[in-house]
């Protein structure tokens, strides 16, 4: 025999070894499968689905009650405020807030809105038209953007509400670090 042989003779022997192993080790795995002995639904239940609970529109802002967020806007012609008493955290753990934006000529950009940390989401609620909500009850889930207007959710998902290192905050203290973060008012 030719050295090549043997390793290819032996290369044979190698795989058949495997394939019967294989043939044996399928049935053995399946006898540890959860399900059929009942364990599954007892000792490693699937978490319930995320649902959103219905909320309240809270009282339209007032110019007292705006706190100036340092929301990342520099180069845009707007201020960010935060509605400091809109600011509330649902037992869905959606914090809801309300944002004004105000343009450089000082035209007032009111919406509700909401952002679920789990989802890296936010959604719109209501905008503000002639100090009015308008409410929008089927606006949709989005994923948070960090660009141009949209900057604002992005550094409140970061930086103030869903902070990774403050998990659980309630809704007072994620009103302390929008305080401690704040400029003086308009």
């Amino acid at each position: 025999m030719k050295p090549g042989q043997k390793i290819n003779s032996l290369t044979r022997r190698i795989i058949a070894g495997m394939l019967c192993l294989l043939a044996i080790a399928a049935p053995v795995v399946s006898a540890f499968d959860d399900e059929p002995m009942g364990w599954g639904s007892k000792y490693s239940e699937q978490p319930d689905t995320w649902q959103e609970l219905e909320s309240e529109l809270p009282a339209y802002p007032v110019k007292d009650h705006l706190l100036e967020v340092d929301a990342g806007t520099e180069g845009l012609q707007y201020t960010v405020y935060l509605d400091e008493p809109s600011l509330v955290k649902g037992d869905d753990d959606v914090v809801r807030y309300t944002v004004v934006l105000v343009s450089s000529t000082g035209v007032w950009n009111v919406t509700h809105e909401g952002l679920h940390c789990g989802e890296r989401k936010y959604r719109r609620y209501a905008y503000g038209v002639d100090e009015q909500w308008q409410p929008l009850p089927d606006s949709p889930w989005k994923p948070l953007r960090g660009k141009g207007a949209n900057k604002y959710r992005l550094v409140f998902y970061k930086k103030f509400i869903c902070d990774p290192t403050r998990l659980n905050q309630s809704a007072r203290q994620i009103l302390d670090r929008f305080r401690e973060n704040w400029h003086e008012p308009m």
